[in-house]
């Protein structure tokens, strides 16, 4: 017995919606005029970095030179004429004072400090000329990531799913299509709030989905039958299993409505079970894909066969209301 995180695989009815935060997009990449302006503040970060970097060390040690020609003026430790081809000469016997020296040192470490945060300022200005570049490929994936998320929920709501697609799913995956129905069964019942564990027993003594909420307790058998409803022997047997595993509720969900017999009438009548066709899911199917997207289900002919014009299920006993 798995949960429904092992057995029923990715439940798009709980999948929390992609966000452009998840993609790298902020707000202000989002806004066309913020991200052209974000551009144009790195292109020219980058454009400039060669001048701000050798102006940290040119700016603290002009500031030096200068003073010390208006305080001292005497350069003549410098052996001329200077030849600006080659190195100047220095006279060592006629340096300047020491505390010119600190001054020099502490101007080179001014530099080197201003140089490195230059240099992480480039740095991450290469950065986000990169993240802004990817800007539009990440959008669209954001697009494509929320256009899927939203039509894995929509084709749900349509009758060929659940009669046609599930059968497709079934042979793809090598499984019988009432196990794909049970998955997919499941994965609405989380999304109802109910903790859901899959019967994977070979003999599953007609229960298909065990679920648990504040309501009670539920045994749950699926029946995907392209010809009618249930057997007569899966009802016995979901009956039984119901009193078995004391379980408050006994539901039957099949693909068409039950047959009015006087079997299914006694066990729908005493409380025992209740039974669900197609139009019951479609109906909570359509709900949660409005609330959910904010979006109105799409169009589909085939539902009338299984819901009312209100979106109601259609009636399959005596007792109920009529299909309209």
């Amino acid at each position: 017995m798995l949960s429904g995180a092992d057995a029923m695989g990715p439940n798009p009815w709980t999948a929390p919606r992609p966000t452009a935060a998840a993609h790298g997009l902020s707000a202000d990449i989002l806004d066309d005029d913020k991200l052209a302006d974000a551009i144009d503040a790195t292109r020219r970060e980058l454009k400039q970095f060669g001048s701000r970097y050798l102006s940290s060390f040119i700016v603290p040690l002009s500031v030096v030179g200068v003073a010390y020609y208006v305080l001292v003026g005497d350069v003549s430790f410098v052996q001329t004429p200077i030849e600006f081809t080659k190195l100047p000469v220095i006279d060592p016997a006629k340096l300047p004072a020491w505390e010119w020296a600190a001054y020099l040192g502490a101007s080179l470490i001014v530099a080197a400090t201003a140089a490195f945060f230059q240099h992480r300022t480039h740095k991450r200005a290469k950065v986000a000329r990169e993240h802004y570049a990817t800007a539009g490929e990440r959008f669209r994936a954001f697009q494509d990531a929320d256009r899927a998320w939203v039509n894995e929920q929509r084709r749900r709501t349509s009758a060929s799913f659940w009669q046609q697609d599930i059968r497709k799913l079934a042979a793809g995956k090598g499984m019988k299509p009432n196990d794909v129905f049970a998955q997919e069964v499941g994965k609405l019942f989380v999304a109802w709030g109910w903790m859901v564990k899959l019967n994977q027993r070979s003999h599953d003594y007609g229960v298909d989905i065990f679920a648990n909420g504040k309501e009670g307790s539920a045994v749950v058998q699926c029946s995907h039958s392209a010809d009618g409803g249930p057997a007569a022997s899966e009802v016995r047997d979901l009956a039984g299993s119901r009193h078995a595993f004391d379980a408050d509720y006994g539901l039957m969900i099949s693909i068409h409505p039950p047959s009015a017999t006087r079997q299914n009438e006694f066990f729908s009548e005493r409380g025992q079970l209740e039974f669900w066709h197609l139009g019951h899911i479609l109906e909570q199917a359509l709900v949660l894909f409005k609330q959910r997207t904010g979006e109105n289900p799409p169009d589909d002919g085939a539902r009338s066969q299984f819901l009312n014009r209100d979106g109601t299920p259609i009636a399959w006993h005596v007792g109920e209301q009529a299909a309209e």
